[in-house]
């Protein structure tokens, strides 16, 4: 007998010493959770980007959230969540027997798991550390977790712990963003209906999403004001009050879910494409990075405006400038009265090679590919600056002459006799007046006399990276590049040759405030100041009396070049002021014909004109600056003697 209970002894023993090094070992593994929670280092911080002028204008991340104080959360928010989620939280210890014995009844009357028995302590630390799948293991590490903290922070602290790391839907953690993202207010300003509408969205925030499920929200909310009043959170008065109360929702329309406004979704999805690349999705998503960017707030929402606007009177019976009228009418009598129709626009600071709008498409909502990043699209005659540059560079003035007349390429057995898009012939004509008017036999025939490997060295050293063909079909803009790139090349131009690096990032800093990154701005002379300045005043002559006519409207000096591929596919207006330069894209994704009246001058000007406006509404009217050796330019400009002779 003895023996069998020194064995049963012995037994118990090892059961009590396995369960004490078990408990042991327990407790040894939560002391980083525990000790990261007291750091703060437990939170994922989202990437915040910043406008110029300092404006958060997103928040990338999986956990969009603020932190907020005790004090900085209204009253009626603490009695709901508490009521929806543990209306004894200031009475029972940081796991409720009650609770649990209560659920586990529950449980088994229904045979299944109905009803949870934890506190809110055990809830945070769930938030925190745990994984949802209800294991023996996890319930134990969950209950020793939330003995630490209960030892550790008092119940307001867990309270306020607790509020600023629970899930509310819609990309909301944290009740300041859930506060911001479903009312458009603090977390202090909580009505007690928009208080248990938060409160109730905390069990399931899918299911009970007022945008989504507007009724079962509804039920939901009513059950947490029961609650309040049951628990004696509010009076009988409050109560009656809140049950005829409406809620009135942030309209949702023009709120990213991830954090951001449409208006600026390409700007940002390129901003966080760059970030993603160079510091890894987890930094961006988690690192609490301050991203400070270019994008000037005003100028963005005027561009969107504008291509949003500019579309809609391309392919619907709005008020459109007159030169519209045939475009729009052939469009939806080939196409219907809902075409497909895409646009793009940059707009660009020139001095520094700040980008300070951008709109990659009609809608940032229906497609996120970024034409004005991404699209390669032929340039027409929006490359034939490059022409008449390289021209200037090998000693042509604008005064110069060249035949405008028939002609035809042989390559091996094929023909190519190029046309002008008049299909008539203007007789000997100077550069100046073909590039005003976009005549294209002679830019062809210009670009014969001055070499095709000049002028694609001159399109490598202004920034284009894309193939292109070595033949005479580039005086026409038949090789593709990016609104990006061709940006930078006007913006070049309008510098009198010095090349800028087009910016989208200014600073980054880290999570402790420490400067990661700086861009600053960079310009690169690629070709002499004198050259620039002749150009500029011939891409003048292009608003004055030549194919951009239409941009007069602007009412003060402008540089530009209209662009048309064939049938109509591509439509470019880059125009540019001393204080920006702007270049607009029109066209279907899938390459369809934009129609016979379809040119830059009738499907992007306009998009133009109307940013530009609003663009640069107030601000001074500036000239191009004249360089200070003008004397000598200009006698080279007007006494040079011409280079080709006409017949």
């Amino acid at each position: 007998m003895k023996k069998i209970l020194i064995i049963v002894g012995l037994f118990f023993f090892l059961i009590f010493m396995g369960l004490g090094s078990f408990a042991y070992m327990l407790y040894l593994q939560t002391n980083k959770d525990f000790n990261n929670l007291l750091n703060g280092e437990k939170f994922s911080k989202p990437t915040k980007i910043y406008a110029q002028n300092g404006q958060c204008i997103a928040i990338i991340g999986p956990q969009n959230r603020q932190i907020v104080t005790f004090n900085q959360i209204d009253l009626n928010m603490k009695k709901a969540i508490l009521a929806a989620e543990d209306s004894r939280f200031y009475q029972h210890g940081p796991v409720s027997f009650r609770s649990i014995l209560s659920a586990a009844f529950e449980d088994l009357i229904h045979g299944k798991v109905v009803q949870g028995g934890s506190t809110l302590t055990q809830q945070l630390v769930k938030n925190l550390y745990l994984t949802p799948k209800k294991t023996l293991y996890r319930k134990l590490k969950e209950a020793v977790l939330s003995y630490k903290i209960s030892r550790h922070l008092t119940k307001n602290q867990i309270l306020t712990l607790y509020l600023n790391t629970v899930y509310f839907g819609n990309g909301a953690y944290g009740i300041q963003m859930a506060s911001k993202s479903y009312f458009n207010e603090n977390a202090d300003q909580l009505t007690i209906p928009q208080a248990d509408m938060l409160a109730g969205l905390v069990q399931a925030p899918t299911l009970y999403d007022p945008y989504v499920n507007p009724s079962l929200a509804e039920k939901r909310t009513l059950y947490v004001l029961d609650r309040m009043y049951e628990d004696k959170f509010i009076k009988k008065k409050q109560y009656w009050q809140a049950v005829h109360s409406k809620i009135i929702l942030r309209k949702q329309s023009s709120f990213y879910a991830y954090g951001y406004q449409y208006k600026d979704g390409y700007f940002i999805e390129h901003v966080k494409n760059w970030l993603v690349r160079h510091y890894g999705e987890e930094v961006v998503d988690k690192g609490g990075l301050k991203v400070y960017t270019t994008l000037n707030p005003k100028l963005q929402y005027y561009a969107y405006l504008a291509v949003k606007n500019g579309i809609a009177r391309l392919t619907k019976n709005l008020k459109a400038p007159y030169y519209v009228v045939d475009v729009r009418k052939w469009l939806i009598e080939h196409y219907g009265k809902n075409p497909d129709l895409e646009a793009d626009l940059i707009s660009v600071d020139p001095k520094n090679g700040y980008v300070e709008a951008l709109v990659g498409g009609v809608s940032y909502k229906k497609t996120q590919y970024d034409r004005a990043i991404q699209a390669q699209r032929q340039p027409g005659s929006a490359f034939k600056p490059i022409v008449y540059l390289t021209a200037l560079e090998e000693g042509f003035t604008p005064l110069d002459k060249i035949d405008d007349e028939p002609v035809e390429y042989r390559y091996g057995n094929k023909v190519w006799a190029p046309q002008n898009y008049t299909l008539r012939f203007h007789g000997p004509i100077t550069l100046e007046y073909a590039l005003a008017h976009s005549v294209n036999v002679a830019t062809v025939k210009l670009l014969d006399k001055i070499g095709i490997e000049n002028v694609i060295a001159n399109a490598r050293k202004l920034g284009i990276t894309e193939p292109i063909p070595h033949n005479l079909t580039i005086a026409l803009g038949s090789s593709s590049v990016t609104l990006e790139q061709l940006s930078r090349v006007y913006c070049t131009i309008d510098n009198y040759g010095l090349k800028p690096k087009l910016i989208f990032i200014r600073k980054i800093y880290n999570k402790d405030n420490q400067l990661v990154y700086e861009n600053n701005p960079k310009l690169v002379r690629v070709f002499p100041k004198d050259l620039g300045f002749i150009l500029t005043k011939m891409l003048e002559k292009v608003v004055k009396e030549g194919t951009g006519v239409y941009a007069k409207a602007l009412g003060r000096p402008i540089a530009a070049k209209t662009g048309t591929s064939n049938h109509a596919r591509d439509n470019w207006f880059m125009g540019f002021t001393p204080q920006l330069v702007t270049g607009v894209w029109v066209g279907f994704d899938d390459y369809k014909p934009c129609g016979p009246y379809a040119v830059g001058a009738t499907m992007a000007l306009p998009i133009w004109l109307n940013y530009m406006q609003n663009a640069l509404s107030g601000k001074p009217v500036e000239n191009f600056p004249v360089p200070n050796h003008l004397p000598l330019i200009m006698s080279n400009f007007l006494f040079k003697k011409t280079h080709m002779q006409s017949g």
